[in-house]
C-alpha cells in the first residue's frame, strides 16, 4: 500500500501485539485497491476505488482514508473525504453522497486505532467533526432505513418470496409490452438522467449535476462495476435505475420513473430483470439503498420484495470533545415542498450549484 502520509498512532496499552498501525492513504493512487479491500469480509462497493474516483473527480473532494494492512490483507479501514467550500468551510465525511459506508475493523485494527489516526488528521486539516455511519439497533436513533435482499441461485425462488403485489406488477408490465434494456454507455445514462431530474424535482430535491453521472459512467459503468436498466414502452424510457456491483454484492443506487405512466409498472419490471441479471452474474445480495424514515410508501415497496430491513445512523463525531450527535434526515419539510414547486430546469441549476456544499 502506498501511503500519502503516515501519522503517529498511539495503540492502547491493552492492545494485542498483533495489531497493525493504520496510515492515511489515497485509494485512487493504489491500482490494486479493490483487490485489497476485497480481503475484508464486510467491504462494499462504497469502499472501492471506483466510488472514490467518482466523488473526487466530480466535486474535488480529497481522499484521506485511514487504512491498516499487513501484506496483501486489509484489517481496518475508515474512509474519509475532505470537502472544502466557501460556504461551509472544511469538512470530513465518511463518505459524501453515500448510502452507507461502515468503518471496517478487526482485532488487529480496532475502531480506537483508526479513530486515533483520524484525530491526528483532523488537527492537521482543521476538521472540527467527522460525519459517518454508526452501528445501532434501535429505530429511535436511526437516520434512515436500509433493505437487503438475499439472492438465491434460483431466480424463481426469489420471485416466489416477493409479495403478491410485486408479482402482479411485474406480470402487468410484461402484458403491457414493457421491456427492459441494460446498458453502460453515456447516451443511455443520459436517457436515465432525464427521468432522474423529473423524479427528484417531483419529490422535492434538486438532482445531482450531470457531470456526476458522467463520472459514474467513466469510473464505474464502463469499468464493469455496474449497469443502467431502462424500462422501455413504445420506444421511450418510462422508468430506470442504476445499479453498482462489487465482490458479490450489488446496490440499487438510483431510480426514477415518469409518473404519468406509472400504471405500466415499469419500475417493478426494472428491478426484477436486474435481479435476474445479478443472479446470473453470481451476486449474493442486493442492497436497496437508504430510505427516509418519513417515506412509508418507498419503505413498503422495498419490503414487498422480501428484503430484510435494518436501520442506519449518520452521526457527527466531534474531535474536540469526542461527543456524537445524530444527523437527521432532511428529505422532508418546507425545503422539499419548495423544490417540488420549481420547474425541472431551475431545480437542475440549483443542484449544479448546491451539491458541492451539501455534504
Amino acid at each position: 500500500m502506498t501511503a500519502v502520509e503516515t501519522l503517529p498512532v498511539r495503540i492502547p496499552e491493552s492492545a494485542s501485539v498483533d495489531q497493525v498501525t493504520p496510515q492515511i492513504v489515497d485509494p485512487i493512487d493504489i491500482r490494486d485497491w479493490d483487490d485489497l479491500i476485497a480481503t475484508h469480509p464486510n467491504s462494499t462497493f462504497f469502499h472501492s476505488r471506483a466510488w472514490a474516483q467518482t466523488l473526487a473527480s466530480t466535486y474535488g473532494f480529497q481522499c484521506r482514508y485511514v487504512a491498516a494492512q499487513r501484506g496483501r490483507r486489509l484489517y481496518g479501514l475508515l474512509p474519509i473525504m475532505e470537502a472544502r467550500s466557501c460556504l461551509r468551510g472544511t469538512r470530513a465525511v465518511s463518505l459524501p453522497f453515500t448510502d452507507e459506508c461502515s468503518m471496517l475493523t478487526s482485532n488487529e485494527a480496532p475502531r480506537e486505532a483508526l479513530m486515533e489516526v483520524a484525530t491526528h488528521a483532523a488537527r492537521a486539516g482543521g476538521w472540527r467533526h467527522l460525519e459517518m455511519c454508526a452501528d445501532i439497533t434501535a429505530e429511535a436513533d436511526a437516520s434512515y432505513y436500509t433493505h437487503r435482499l438475499a439472492l438465491d441461485r434460483n431466480a424463481s425462488q426469489v420471485f416466489d418470496r416477493c409479495d403478491s403485489a410485486v408479482r402482479r406488477a411485474v406480470r402487468k408490465a410484461e402484458r403491457s409490452g414493457v421491456s427492459v434494456r441494460f446498458a453502460t454507455d453515456l447516451e443511455s445514462l443520459r436517457d436515465y438522467y432525464r427521468l432522474h431530474c423529473r423524479t427528484r424535482t417531483r419529490l422535492g430535491s434538486p438532482p445531482q449535476p450531470f457531470r456526476f453521472f458522467v463520472s459514474i459512467c467513466e469510473h464505474i459503468l464502463e469499468k464493469g462495476h455496474g449497469f443502467i436498466a431502462l424500462a422501455m414502452h413504445d420506444g421511450r424510457p418510462v422508468s430506470g435505475a442504476v445499479f453498482f456491483q462489487f465482490n458479490g454484492r450489488a446496490i440499487y443506487k438510483f431510480s426514477a420513473s415518469d409518473e404519468r405512466l406509472q400504471e405500466l409498472r415499469g419500475a417493478n419490471l426494472v428491478i426484477w430483470r436486474a435481479i435476474e441479471k445479478l443472479i446470473a452474474s453470481g451476486a449474493r445480495e442486493l442492497n436497496f439503498g437508504r430510505t427516509s424514515l418519513a417515506n412509508a410508501g418507498l419503505r413498503r415497496f422495498k419490503l414487498n420484495w422480501g428484503a430484510e430491513e435494518s436501520v442506519i445512523a449518520r452521526i457527527r463525531y466531534s474531535f474536540e470533545n469526542q461527543s456524537t450527535t445524530l444527523v437527521r434526515d432532511l428529505a422532508t419539510g418546507a425545503q422539499a415542498r419548495l423544490f417540488a414547486a420549481l420547474p425541472v430546469c431551475v431545480s437542475r441549476w440549483i443542484g449544479s450549484l448546491a451539491y458541492p456544499h451539501l455534504t
